[in-house]
């Protein structure tokens, strides 16, 4: 049996709920959160007078053996048997970028088939089982919860009894707030004792035993059939100055509204995911062979990295947690790297990803003539909180030290400080980088079909931010930018790549707002940049940085000059280069560049789109491929490994693998110039 993933996603909701399965056969070990914390389930077959386990290990249940795993855009499909019956499980998380309602719907399927060889016995039927350290980070905490009866399933939920709602912002933990629901035909919260005496024989009932682990127990006694896992945060982000629940609950909806939804469209859903994974693995197998299990990889990761709320004003945001990295909410450069995905299926989430950072850029705090980096700490959107000054002074006594000592901490309300505050370092902001990533992604997700008004409201931003680029983007000076991770550097050719096609995207917004004279400025100004841009380079294989002989890095930046149809820089390059690149191949993939053997496959992926020779891209992106099926980290596709033996070196469970898709973004043609 091929190991298909390093982890496999069992339930994933959003970033405070993403339950993985880090063993090669599902009941060789506890579930986990996607950090690694242990999240323990179990899965339990009564028959015959027997107790079978096919999910979480337990000692005291014969393990099912596993025969298949498979992967699909939405499941992830077990299947089981022993000498009475086969088993088939699918966990199903039904992220539809294309449908919203369903999307935002926080409530998971675990749907199972039992094939008996015989006739059922009459203690027949199938368990499900959630331990109550769902409910708080690492360490035991009391919890409560009970049960909500119903005609067509019962619920039982549970939750830390100090429940303090968005109390915690640091980046790799577990939430210890919100309600974690499971439903069946009867369920239960209960304690060990319950889930020891139905492995024991069978019995589904309330049972309490003091300071036992409390559980959540579901029993469903039909051969085919599916359990709900649901999670209610209460409330999901904090938006300057604004509580805003999920997208699912606008209009005073509940979880149990939500759960009732899910269980009446069980069918309806689960049809419309198995649509969209067919038409996926047909336009996977366009672009090259195994593809497809790239694909899906990443996309439930990608989408559940994300939350999706609706403001008082009934603006969409779609708001990334840079998981693994800083904990980061809506950062711009991993919005970035992850819209391929969203270009093609849900443009409006492009515009929902940057709307906020349009608005944060207004505010008196942001005194900068570039763009901002991110809005603050998920779930807290109140500042920027990347490069936050570090001394203290008059108007920032000691508020603004981020992580200091253990424990939880919450995010500072940056956003209402005045610009006298002097609250950002400016020499650790990513002034290239970003200007040039809210300019291209505000032009793809028009050329994809995004509503207009967004880009029309912010204008003035984005002319202010194109002028940065004219400015500098041509020999950027020493600073950050999102792929430093063996120091910055001045000259950076990638970025001065990202400034062209920043340029670029600018004449492109003009032209979708009717500014048809400035766009057609903006276009002269692209080429003459782009000329001066190659003098200025030379020939051969572009290097790192201006100067630098024998270097080379992954200029993925230049994919959407590709994509939008300007091919200032021209295929011929982008040819050369991706050949170069496979000259520097390692098993699990290309460095990044030459400085390090690490690399970051959601740019191996944007790079793969470079090219226009199949067997070329094949080659960039089958060693990403090989690293999930080989790499020795059991966790979440992570993005920033090392080439020659698939270690991480940080980055895990992040929005970024939805660049996956940016050879699938080419294939569709939805970034050509418009008629």
């Amino acid at each position: 049996m091929q190991r298909k993933l390093p982890a496999y996603p069992l339930w994933v909701i959003d970033p405070n709920f993403s339950v993985w399965s880090k063993n090669d056969t599902l009941n060789g070990g506890d579930a986990i959160f996607w950090q690694g914390t242990p999240r323990r389930a179990y899965g339990l077959v009564r028959f015959g007078g027997k107790t079978y386990c096919f999910l979480g290990k337990r000692d005291d249940a014969l393990p099912l053996a596993q025969k298949e795993v498979s992967v699909t855009a939405f499941e992830t499909v077990y299947t089981f048997a022993c000498a009475a019956f086969t088993l088939k499980v699918c966990f199903l998380s039904p992220l539809l970028p294309n449908d919203l309602k369903i999307l935002s719907c926080p409530v998971c399927y675990t749907r199972y088939e039992l094939r008996a060889k015989g006739a059922l016995p009459a203690d027949f039927s199938v368990a499900l089982v959630l331990d109550e350290e769902y409910c708080y980070s690492a360490k035991r905490a009391p919890v409560v919860g009970g049960v909500l009866p119903g005609e067509a399933y019962e619920a039982a939920f549970m939750t830390r009894r100090r429940n303090l709602v968005a109390s915690d912002t640091s980046d790799t933990y577990a939430p210890d707030y919100g309600y974690t629901y499971l439903a069946g035909e009867e369920s239960f919260f209960a304690t060990e004792a319950a889930v020891n005496r139905y492995v024991a024989e069978g019995a589904a009932e309330y049972l309490r035993k003091p300071n036992e682990r409390a559980c959540l127990l579901s029993v469903n006694r039909a051969p085919r059939g599916f359990f709900m896992v649901a999670y209610d945060d209460l409330v999901s982000v904090f938006y300057f100055g604004e509580w805003c629940k999920g997208y699912f609950f606008r209009g005073g909806k509940t979880i149990v509204d939500a759960m009732d939804y899910a269980y009446e469209n069980a069918e309806k859903i689960v049809r419309k995911c198995r649509a969209f994974d067919k038409k996926l693995k047909e336009d996977c197998a366009a672009v090259g062979e195994g593809y497809y299990a790239l694909a899906c990889a990443a996309l439930r990761q990608s989408v559940g990295g994300h939350k999706l709320v609706q403001t008082a004003k009934g603006e969409l945001l779609f708001l990334s947690k840079e998981c693994d990295s800083n904990g980061c909410i809506g950062t711009v450069d991993v919005s970035y790297p992850s819209m391929p995905l969203f270009l093609l299926y849900a443009p409006e989430l492009v515009n929902a990803m940057m709307r906020g950072i349009f608005a944060f850029a207004r505010m008196p705090v942001w005194t900068f003539g570039f763009a901002p980096h991110d809005l603050g700490t998920y779930p807290w959107c109140s500042g920027q909180v990347y490069g936050v000054r570090g001394e203290e002074d008059k108007y920032n006594c000691g508020m603004l030290a981020f992580g200091w000592g253990e424990g939880p901490k919450t995010q500072p309300v940056l956003y209402l400080r005045p610009a006298a505050s002097n609250v950002y370092n400016e020499q650790m902001q990513m002034p290239v980088e970003e200007c040039g990533n809210m300019l291209v992604m505000t032009a793809a997700a028009l050329r994809a079909g995004a509503a207009a008004e967004l880009a029309e409201r912010n204008f003035d931003l984005l002319e202010k931010w194109v002028g940065y680029l004219e400015k500098y983007g041509l020999d950027p000076e020493n600073q950050l930018c999102t792929d430093d991770f063996a120091g910055h550097l001045a000259g950076n050719v990638n970025l001065t790549v990202k400034a062209l096609a920043g340029i670029e995207s600018f004449s492109i917004v003009c032209r979708a707002l009717g500014k048809e004279a400035v766009a057609a400025e903006y276009e002269a100004k692209a080429e003459a940049f782009a000329a001066a841009f190659k003098e200025k380079v030379g020939e051969g294989v572009m290097p790192l940085a201006y100067g630098q002989e024998g270097t080379y890095s992954l200029k993925y930046n230049l994919l959407f000059d590709k994509l939008f149809g300007f091919d200032l820089i021209g295929q011929d390059v982008c040819e050369r280069e991706v050949a170069y690149y496979l000259t520097k191949n390692n098993r699990y993939g290309v460095p990044l560049d030459t400085r390090e053997n690490y690399t970051k496959s959601d740019w191996i992926l944007w790079c793969a789109a470079l090219t226009d020779d199949k067997a070329k891209a094949e080659g960039l992106y089958a060693p990403v491929l090989r690293y999930l099926e080989e790499g020795p980290v059991h966790l979440p596709f992570g993005d920033w490994y090392r080439t020659e033996n698939g270690e991480i070196v940080h980055f895990i469970n992040r929005t970024v693998q939805g660049g996956i898709f940016a050879p699938l973004l080419k294939a569709s043609g939805k970034m050509k110039k418009q008629n």
